[in-house]
């Protein structure tokens, strides 16, 4: 008994000094860092504990519906704030990155294949050095993000409930601000102060004729809505989020901000029926049914009462509404070229080189376009001689275009197997799945967050774990004593 209690003693001793000896030292990366455990993500944090790095992270967050401000870096047809926040914070943290890195090996290594192939294009086409300088950092920035939403959350171990309340608090300012644009219209209450404010403030100003909120442009609501919020609702079951998504999506469709909002949340309310219906009940499947119902009858009256939206049934996309027969035209002329240069096709143009596959398409797609009752506008007519850091409006023809599609092939199945090797398969995660690669269809730019976070949530489920098993054993023990 002596001897054990001697032991135990000794034991105690040493612990304290360690612990004394971290609390000195400071905090410092650990080498094995224990694993979210089920129903981190839903929990309430009574303690909140903040580094003055972590700000960063909540600043970064704080930003995300500031994307079309004068404030932010031109990247591809946006002007955000918060990829550079990802990435300031990501450095701040720089000793988690490598245990970030190990888990997302295969993401963070993909832009030296991306570098690699695109040789062949710099090589037989030339370099565009802004171009380029734009296209890398975006996927630096995209990665950046990940890491940081690893760091913090996980990691880290930021708290979580504040986090959250951060991103709330902002779209809530972004959706009062599109409020406040609808009301100064010159067809509501002419608040001339106003609209010269937002005139001053927004990059690519929209705000004129319909709410723009804090976005790049009003087709970027989607987005936001379906792309971050939806995803963090299913994630955090947070009440507060899960009423914002069809708040944020109804008046903005009531506003008349666009008709983009209003195909995006018939997908995505068909999408979140789709993986939230337990189709064993009878009464739940009856209740599907009669909300797939519902659906068809608003979508008939959109159809009927929408203004842009009747155009385009009864016109055709190409020539309906013009900035819709411009978005396809912007995918189209690179995609003609595709067809005609098949070696650039699975090789890449490079980098950076999305203005020479415009150009090289543009006389082939603009037949086909003009054959087809296409609408013509000053914008489709500039792309005969395009910028050097023009842009697709599509992730899929800007990625194809500048990597090729033997490199988009090897990103699809690295995403695949991602989600494979953590087991994330289900119905809920294929339809998040479906519904990101529906809204990168109409939205080029490789920093936004919708598929970074996507990443990262599949990667928590292989973390869930029970009682460790050094518990375990201490418990086994005090029962045999």
């Amino acid at each position: 008994m002596s001897s054990n209690a001697s032991a135990t003693s000794a034991a105690s001793a040493v612990s304290a000094a360690s612990t004394a000896s971290t609390a000195s030292a400071g905090p410092a990366a650990p080498t094995r860092i224990a694993p979210l455990q089920s129903g981190a993500l839903t929990e309430t944090v009574s303690r909140i504990t903040v580094t003055t790095s972590d700000l960063l992270l909540f600043a970064a967050v704080a930003m995300l519906p500031f994307d079309g401000t004068k404030l932010g870096v031109a990247l591809p047809y946006w002007t955000p704030i918060s990829p550079w926040l990802f990435a300031a914070y990501a450095i701040v943290n720089a000793r988690y990155l490598c245990n970030t890195m190990r888990r997302f090996l295969p993401f963070f290594l993909l832009p030296l294949l991306l570098v690699t192939m695109s040789f062949y294009g710099w090589r037989t086409i030339g370099v565009h050095p802004s171009a380029l300088a734009k296209s890398l950092l975006s996927l630096l920035l995209c990665l950046s993000c990940l890491a940081s939403l690893d760091i913090g959350i996980r990691l880290k171990k930021v708290p979580l409930r504040t986090l959250l309340t951060t991103l709330f608090a902002a779209y809530v300012l972004a959706l009062g601000t599109g409020i406040l644009q609808y009301v100064s219209l010159e067809r509501n209450w002419n608040w001339q102060p106003v609209r010269a404010y937002f005139w001053n403030l927004i990059y690519r100003y929209y705000a004129s004729t319909r709410p723009q909120f804090l976005f790049a442009e009003p087709s970027y609501i989607g987005m936001h809505v379906f792309g971050v919020l939806l995803p963090v609702f299913w994630l955090t079951k947070d009440r507060r989020i899960g009423a914002l998504v069809p708040v944020f999506a109804i008046v903005a469709i009531a506003m008349g901000s666009g008709t983009r909002i209003v195909l995006d949340s018939i997908v995505a309310a068909f999408l979140w029926m789709l993986g939230a219906v337990n189709f064993r009940s009878r009464k739940v499947t009856a209740g599907f049914v009669g909300a797939l119902c519902l659906m068809a009858a608003g979508c008939v009256s959109a159809l009927l009462f929408d203004s842009r939206l009747n155009s385009l049934a009864t016109k055709g996309l190409l020539s309906g509404d013009n900035s819709m027969s411009a978005r396809i035209f912007h995918m189209l002329a690179p995609m003609w070229a595709w067809k005609h240069d098949v070696t650039h096709l699975l090789f890449s143009w490079g980098a950076g080189n999305i203005s020479d596959a415009v150009r090289t398409g543009y006389a082939g797609a603009r037949r086909w376009y003009d054959a087809h009752g296409g609408m013509s506008s000053q914008e489709i007519d500039g792309l005969a001689n395009p910028p050097a850091d023009t842009f697709t409006m599509s992730a899929y023809a800007s990625f194809i275009t500048e990597f090729g599609v033997l490199c988009f092939v090897v990103f699809a199945v690295l995403v695949l197997l991602h989600i494979t090797r953590h087991h994330a398969w289900n119905r809920r995660n294929v339809c998040w799945l479906v519904l990101v690669a529906y809204l990168y269809v109409q939205f080029e730019s490789y920093a936004f967050y919708a598929l970074p976070l996507l990443l990262w949530a599949v990667s928590l489920y292989d973390t869930e774990t029970t009682k460790a098993p050094r518990q375990r054993h201490v418990n086994r023990q005090s029962a045999i004593s």
